[in-house]
C-alpha cells in the first residue's frame, strides 16, 4: 500500500514557522547506522550530503561526523521558540529542494536580517572573497611552518596573479589572529569528534628540546566516523613542576582548552612519550592515574630516538667510559667545526664526516654525540683519512696550539677500547632505532603487537652480550693485529674491560625497555593477541578451544568500565565461537578487526570490545609530526610566541587538512563575528568552566604521595 503525501505550502501568515522542516516525510530521515540496514533489506533511496551544496548555499554547514547539515545564520540568531527547527538542531534531509525551501522561509529571512545588522558592515561579497584568500595564505604558512611575516609578500604574489587582496591585515599580528580563528574551527571539530567517539586514549609527549623542556604536548586518539582510529593534537601545556602532579595538572588543563573534562569522557588508554620524563616518573604517573581510573590501560609507545633515553639512564660511575667517549668525540668535532681553516681541510680529506659535522651545527648543544649514528658511521668511513690528517697537523711546529690538540685527539682515535666501543654502540642503537621506526608509521598496532615488538628488542639486545652484531662483527673481521693498517694501543687492558662494559650496557638497556611495560596492563595487552589472525592455530580442533581464556580476560576488563559495554558474558563467548566458525568457512580473511567491523550486526559485543582495543595508542607518528612542526615553527618565527599562539600554530600544522581540502568559511565567519563584537566561546566551554569552578578536578585530587615507584 502506497502512502500518499500532500504537497507542502509555505505559510506566509506564520512568520516563525520554517516550512522547509516539514517538506520531507519523516521516514526519509536516515541515520548512518540505519543506512546499512536499509541498503541490505529495503528499496528506499539512501540520500547523502553533496559537498557542492556548501558552495551554492553560503549559509549551509555540514558535519561528516554527525552526518548533519544546518544553517549557520539561523543557529546563531533564531529566537528560542524556534530552536526545534531541523535546520537549527541539525537535519539529515539531504535534498536540495529542502535547502531551497529553508532559504525562502520567513524564519531564515528574519535571522538573515539580524545577521546582516550585527555583522561587520564591511562584510560584502568582495570583502569575503578577499579575506578568504588571506585565510588560505595564512593557513599555508602555518601548515608549512613558514614565518608569519611571509604573509605580506605572499599577498603581493596573489595580487600579481590578478587576485584582489585587501591591503590591511598583513602584518604578523594580523596573521596570528587569522590563524587563531582557523585553529578555533579545528578545535570545535576535535571536540565534536571526541564527544562522538565511544572511547578515547591520551598520549603525553614530554618535549626533549631544551627550548621546550618545561612543556608537554597532549594528543588524543579517537574513533572516526568510519570506525578507524585517528590521533590529533589536543594542547601544549606548561609544566608547573616536573613531577607526577605537574603532569596531571597539564593533562587536566589540556582537556579544559576544549571545554571538556578528563573524567567526563571514557578514556581507556594512556601513553607517555619523551626522553625528558624518567622511567620512575612514568611508572609513578601510571600508578596515580590507575588509582582513580582503574580501567585505564597504561601502554608503552616508543619515542623517536629511544637510544637517547637509554644513554641518559645508563651513563654513570660504572659506565664512565660512555661519558669519556662523548667528551672526546665532541672535542674532535669541535676542533674542526669552529675553525674555518680546519673545516676546509676536513672537506678535502674526509667529506662524509665534514658534511655530518656541518649538519649538526652547534656541537656544544648536542645532547649525545654518541647517540648520532650518522656521525659515528661517518667517522668509521673516514677513519683512516682523519687519523692521517691529525698526524699531519700534530707534526707541524708552526701550528703549536693545533698540533697539541691534534695529538690529544690522535691518542683517542688510536685507543682500542674507544674504537671498539663505537662499533658496539652502533649495534645497540640499530636495535633501538628499528624498534622506534616500527611505531612511527601511520599503521596502528594492536597492543599485543606493541608488547611483542618491545620484548623482541629486549631479547635482541640480550644476544649482543655473547654474539657480535653487524657492526662489531665488521670490526673484528677488519682487526688483524692492527685496524685497517692502523696500530691501536692498549689492546690487552681494553679487551679485558670491554666484555664487562658490553654486559653492563646490554643489561641496563634491557632494563630501560622493560620499565616501559606496565605490569597492571600487560595481561590485557597479551590477551589481545587473539585478535591477530597470525596467532590463530591452523587445526580445526585447536581453533575451536582457542582464545576463550583471553576473551574472558578482555571481558573482565570491559566490565570495569564506568558504562558497561558488554552485558552478557555468554553472548560474547558465543560471538567468539561464531567468529572462528566464519574463519573456517570462508577460507580465511585478512584481519579479524576488519571482519568484525564489516559484520558488526552479527558481532555487536565483539565490535564494542574492538572499539576499545583499536583506540589504544600504538603509534608515535603524531608526536613526531608535532615535534617537527614545533621546532620549525619556533625557528622561523623570530618573535616570541605565547603559549596560546603556539597552540594555534600546532593545531593547524598537525590537525589541519591538506591545503587543497582546506575550507576557511567557518574561520571567516568567526573572524567577522569577533570584529563585530559578537564572538562566542567554544561549544561547552562556558558550562564546563562554571562546573570546574564549583569543584576540583578529579585528576588534581589524585594522591601522588601513595605512589609505588619513586620519582627519579
Amino acid at each position: 500500500m502506497e502512502r500518499s503525501t500532500s504537497p507542502q505550502v509555505l505559510d506566509g501568515d506564520d512568520p516563525d514557522v520554517d516550512s522547509a522542516d516539514d517538506s520531507v516525510a519523516v521516514d526519509l530521515v536516515i541515520s548512518p547506522e540505519d543506512s546499512l540496514k536499509l541498503s541490505s533489506g529495503g528499496s528506499r533511496r539512501v540520500r547523502r550530503f553533496k559537498q557542492e551544496w556548501l558552495k551554492k548555499f553560503w549559509f549551509l554547514r555540514y558535519s561528516p561526523t554527525l552526518n548533519e547539515m544546518w544553517c549557520h545564520v539561523c543557529r546563531q540568531y533564531t529566537v528560542p521558540s524556534s530552536r526545534t527547527s531541523a535546520f537549527i538542531v541539525g537535519s539529515k534531509q539531504f535534498k536540495i529542494h529542502t535547502i531551497k525551501l529553508h532559504s525562502q522561509s520567513n524564519l531564515h529571512r528574519k535571522c538573515l536580517q539580524l545577521y546582516k545588522l550585527r555583522m561587520h558592515p564591511e562584510k560584502t561579497e568582495a570583502m569575503c572573497r578577499s579575506m578568504t584568500l588571506l585565510f588560505n595564505a595564512a593557513y599555508h604558512l602555518a601548515a608549512e611552518g613558514r614565518p608569519l611575516s611571509d604573509l605580506r609578500p605572499l599577498a603581493e604574489l596573489l595580487k600579481r596573479c590578478e587576485l584582489q587582496v585587501v591591503d590591511q591585515y598583513l602584518n604578523d599580528g594580523d596573521c596570528q589572529i587569522l590563524l587563531h580563528h582557523i585553529a578555533r574551527a579545528l578545535k570545535e571539530d576535535l571536540a565534536e569528534k571526541m564527544r562522538l567517539s565511544p572511547f578515547l586514549s591520551v598520549i603525553m609527549d614530554a618535549q626533549n628540546d631544551d627550548l621546550f623542556s618545561d612543556t608537554v604536548a597532549v594528543y588524543v586518539q579517537f574513533l572516526s566516523y568510519e570506525g578507524s582510529p585517528n590521533t590529533e593534537f589536543l594542547s601544549l601545556q606548561r609544566l608547573g613542576m616536573p613531577s607526577v602532579d605537574g603532569y596531571l595538572q597539564a593533562l587536566d588543563r589540556a582537556f579544559g582548552v576544549l571545554g571538556l573534562r578528563f573524567q567526563d569522557l571514557l578514556v581507556v588508554g594512556l601513553g607517555v612519550d619523551g626522553t625528558n620524563i624518567s622511567a620512575g616518573t612514568r611508572a609513578s604517573l601510571y600508578v596515580a592515574v590507575q588509582k582513580t581510573f582503574p580501567w585505564i590501560l597504561c601502554l608503552p609507545i616508543m619515542i623517536h630516538r629511544p637510544h637517547l633515553e637509554v644513554l641518559d639512564a645508563i651513563s654513570g660511575k660504572e659506565l664512565c667510559c660512555l661519558e669519556d667517549l662523548e667528551t672526546n668525540l665532541k672535542q674532535l668535532l669541535s676542533f674542526y667545526r669552529y675553525s674555518p681553516r680546519m673545516m676546509a681541510e676536513l672537506r678535502g680529506t674526509a667529506p662524509t664526516l665534514s658534511e655530518e659535522t656541518e649538519f649538526l651545527g652547534d656541537i656544544r648543544a648536542i645532547r649525545w654525540i654518541i647517540g648520532e649514528p650518522n656521525v659515528l658511521n661517518a667517522l668509521i668511513k673516514d677513519y683512516l683519512e682523519v687519523v692521517a690528517h691529525l698526524k699531519e697537523i700534530s707534526s707541524q711546529t708552526q701550528r703549536a696550539d693545533a698540533a697539541a690538540v691534534a695529538l690529544s685527539l690522535l691518542q683517542f682515535l688510536l685507543d682500542y677500547q674507544s674504537v671498539k666501543l663505537i662499533y658496539f654502540l652502533l649495534d645497540v642503537i640499530a636495535v633501538l632505532s628499528r624498534l622506534a621506526f616500527t611505531f612511527q608509521g601511520e599503521n596502528h598496532f594492536l597492543v599485543s603487537q606493541v608488547e611483542a615488538k618491545i620484548e623482541d628488542a629486549i631479547l635482541e639486545i640480550g644476544q649482543l652480550v655473547d654474539f657480535p652484531g653487524e657492526y662489531l662483527q665488521e670490526f673484528e673481521e677488519n682487526f688483524r693485529e692492527s685496524f685497517n693498517g692502523v696500530a691501536l694501543k692498549n689492546l690487552r687492558v681494553a679487551e679485558s674491560k670491554f666484555q664487562s662494559i658490553r654486559e653492563k650496557i646490554c643489561t641496563r638497556s634491557q632494563g630501560i625497555l622493560s620499565q616501559r611495560l606496565d605490569l597492571h596492563s600487560r595481561p590485557f595487552a597479551k590477551a589481545c593477541r587473539v585478535l591477530d589472525l597470525n596467532t590463530w592455530p591452523h587445526g580445526r580442533e585447536a581453533l575451536q578451544a582457542y582464545g576463550e581464556e583471553e576473551v574472558q580476560l578482555i571481558l573482565d576488563h570491559m566490565d570495569s568500565l564506568p558504562c558497561r559495554g558488554v552485558e552478557a558474558r555468554g553472548d560474547l563467548l558465543g560471538e567468539w565461537k561464531d567468529l572462528k566458525a566464519d574463519y573456517l568457512s570462508t577460507n580465511g580473511f585478512k584481519e579479524v578487526l576488519a571482519h568484525v567491523c564489516r559484520y558488526r550486526q552479527c558481532f555487536p559485543l565483539l565490535n564494542r570490545v574492538l572499539q576499545a582495543v583499536r583506540v589504544l595508542p600504538g603509534s608515535t607518528s603524531c608526536c613526531d609530526k608535532g615535534r617537527a612542526s614545533l621546532q620549525k615553527m619556533c625557528k622561523n618565527n623570530r618573535s616570541r610566541l605565547s603559549l596560546e599562539q603556539m597552540n594555534d600554530l600546532l593545531t593547524v600544522a598537525v590537525n589541519g587538512p591538506p591545503i587543497a581540502h582546506f575550507d576557511g568559511k567557518r574561520a571567516l565567519d568567526s573572524w567577522f563575528e569577533e570584529k563585530s563584537g559578537s564572538s562566542r566561546p567554544l561549544p561547552g566551554e562556558v558550562p564546563s568552566r562554571r562546573a570546574a569552578a564549583g569543584q576540583e578536578s578529579v585528576l588534581l585530587s589524585v594522591d601522588v604521595n601513595t605512589e609505588l615507584y619513586p620519582d627519579v
